[in-house]
């Protein structure tokens, strides 16, 4: 306790008291139904986290008007018909002791037509970059419209039982549309000056204190920095927080970024907390006359309760860090944070949002499926069980069992657990990874799982076990294609040049553009190597979606690895890669990396035995960590439904 004193302290904003300074973000989660109201998926959701330990839940972007909604299953509050769901969320939320209040939107032209199915809105008839389609300028009515549903929102959110309203005015929305100039070219009273560029977002804040009363609290969430040559920058925010605050705002809510900056508002790089020196600048233009928040890649509690000491700012969004572990709060105040599940920052639930399905976790199955699963409680039967492989796959069901009180023992050929997290986490910008090792190997040792390494499978040990159930979780191996040449000495696999098993020369050819090829080409360019990629398909990186591979393309566009697409390797042969298109000479070494197969050799011994048997993970079809994770938590959970062969 005494060791995140300043983490579990509570706070006031406004007139509602926190039980501590751990802040839930708004996050689309696209959990609600299509017309906006809230589902029981969503109160779930919400309520876990509130279960959990976290002072503040601020929910997602509630649409104020359905032009300017971006997401399909996103939370509306346009109207009345919302509000009943909207009461029976925050009941649930308040059982738990948490506060709640939500955060009201409009997406201008960062709204989605293929969701409004209408022209989208905006200060100036430009188009966002990313959404593309140009927007229409609104009328001074229009605007004047636009303040008064602002407010009708925040008057619902008030009925509905909310503590609290978080206006929008960040990551490039419609009110931040207006205060940048990079995106407000008005010439009326609503644009040009920086005056005029503050009237609407101060209409807005004025108009819902006119509603909601003076001892209703309003937080604003803001863009510190756009990153763009002619947007916002920190001196000119910390000026206008002076102004929020002036206006009667209770707290301020620091983020950044916008779609149009090309980088992610979730931060895309290894710097932790990279909102975190801009807050402590606007606490300090403000001369703490409100608490501030700030958000982005925060995710442990030491470095919560440091933020928080420093005085950079009072209370912490830890985002997607409870999107990983709803019960990160609950685990500090107990004293087991070392069982939280540490977020990885690999954007995953972000990808699945701007897919347009419901946001999941790389490796907590439990997020958005809180209805669905009671890990507390028990089997009714309990079982031997035996795991072959410890991947992240078998890891997650020998946890997840042991968790629901069956025996389990698992075996490991190698000498370490991860599978292919361990290679995976050597390239650049990848070592987070291994929280899902160390996470899982935490929780095996505290269930009491027998992990054997070094310990190679056979079929005495299977009779040996008299296991109930087999979990195969055996993983996947590398492709060797069938290529003239690809026995030569000088020819090997990527999982041996990120393990370090092998010496590379100072020229290299990668065999293979997907994710596994291009993470080598860039962890060799750092040695110092000389890289080629050879791709067969017309791009690189197309086993991973547009959020996920930004970063790394990025990087590899701006680096000396040169790339060849649409070139197929036709032999190897004396340092030399012939492709279908040319020839490459005096190369070193050439690395493998055309994909995986399944190691389900034990699968057909198993059938063959009549043993009863699940499959797992790479062994059933190579894929990525959340599919593998995903399955060896339903074999687990599901155990006492397997019925022997």
């Amino acid at each position: 306790m005494t060791s995140f004193a300043n983490l579990l302290a509570p706070i006031q904003i406004g007139s509602v008291e926190l039980r501590n300074r751990g802040v839930m973000p708004s996050m689309v989660t696209n959990y609600c139904n299509e017309d906006g109201s809230v589902s029981d998926r969503f109160i779930a959701y919400h309520e876990a986290r509130a279960k959990g330990g976290v002072g503040l839940i601020i929910v997602e972007a509630a649409y104020v008007d359905r032009l300017g909604k971006g997401f399909t299953y996103q939370i509306g509050i346009d109207n009345d018909q919302m509000i009943p769901g909207l009461k029976k969320l925050t009941n649930q939320v308040h059982q738990h002791g948490a506060k709640i209040a939500i955060q009201i939107y409009h997406g201008g032209r960062q709204a989605n037509t293929m969701v409004t199915c209408a022209p989208l809105v905006a200060p100036s008839a430009i188009p966002c970059p990313v959404m593309q389609s140009m927007p229409k300028e609104l009328s001074v009515n229009e605007i004047k419209g636009l303040v008064n549903k602002f407010a009708d929102a925040a008057e619902r959110a008030k009925k509905a039982g909310f503590d609290a309203v978080e206006i929008h005015g960040a990551h490039g929305y419609l009110l931040n549309q207006f205060l940048s100039p990079n995106s407000n070219h008005r010439t009326d009273e609503y644009g040009g000056s920086v005056e005029n560029r503050r009237k609407f977002p101060l209409e807005v804040v004025d108009a819902v204190r006119s509603r909601v009363g003076a001892n209703f609290p309003i937080i604003y969430r803001i863009t510190s920095d756009e990153f763009l040559p002619d947007g916002l920058i920190l001196n000119d925010t910390s000026e206008f927080s002076k102004v929020l605050v002036e206006h009667g705002i209770d707290a301020i809510n620091v983020s950044g970024s916008t779609y149009v900056a090309g980088r992610s508002s979730s931060g895309a790089d290894d710097i932790l907390g990279v909102y975190v020196e801009n807050a402590g600048a606007i606490k300090r233009a403000i001369n703490n006359a409100v608490p501030v928040i700030v958000a982005n890649r925060i995710k442990t509690p030491q470095f919560v309760n440091q933020i928080i000491a420093e005085g950079k700012s009072d209370m912490v969004a830890t985002g997607r860090a409870l999107i990983c572990d709803a019960d990160f709060y609950k685990k500090v105040q107990d004293g087991s944070e070392d069982e939280i599940r540490t977020c990885l920052s690999c954007n995953h639930c972000v990808s699945e949002l701007m897919n347009g399905v419901p946001i999941s976790c790389l490796y907590n199955p439990l997020t958005g499926s809180e209805l669905n699963y009671d890990l507390r409680i028990p089997a009714d039967v309990k079982k031997k069980v035996l795991v072959i492989g410890g991947g992240p796959s078998g890891m997650e069901a020998a946890v997840i069992a042991a968790g629901k009180g069956h025996s389990v023992t698992l075996y490991e050929m190698s000498d370490h657990l991860g599978g292919n997290v361990i290679p995976g986490s050597k390239p650049p910008y990848k070592s987070e990874m291994m929280a899902v090792v160390e996470y899982l190997t935490h929780m095996l040792k505290k269930y009491q799982v027998t992990v054997k390494l070094n310990t190679k499978m056979d079929m005495d040990k299977l009779n040996d076990e008299k296991a109930d159930v087999v979990i195969v979780a055996t993983g996947s191996l590398p492709i060797v294609p069938q290529i003239p040449g690809i026995d030569l000495d000088y020819v090997v696999s990527a999982e041996d040049v990120l393990l370090g098993n092998k010496s590379l020369g100072s020229k290299v050819v990668v065999i293979g553009g997907g994710s596994v090829g291009v993470e080598t080409a860039e962890f060799l360019q750092e040695q110092g190597k000389e890289v080629t990629i050879v791709e067969m398909a017309d791009e690189i990186l197309a086993d991973m979606t547009p959020v996920m591979k930004g970063g790394l393309l990025y990087r590899i566009n701006s680096s000396n690895i040169k790339v060849l697409t649409g070139e197929k390797v036709k032999e190897i042969k004396d340092h030399t890669v012939v492709t279908d298109k040319q020839v490459l000479n005096k190369v070193d070494h050439i690395v493998l990396a055309v994909g995986y197969k399944s190691d389900n050799e034990w699968v057909t011994l198993l059938q063959e035995n009549n043993i009863n048997h699940m499959v797992i993970g790479d062994a059933n079809k190579p894929r990525k960590i959340y599919q593998a994770v995903k399955e060896g938590f339903e074999a687990a959970y599901h155990l006492n439904e397997v019925m022997c062969s």
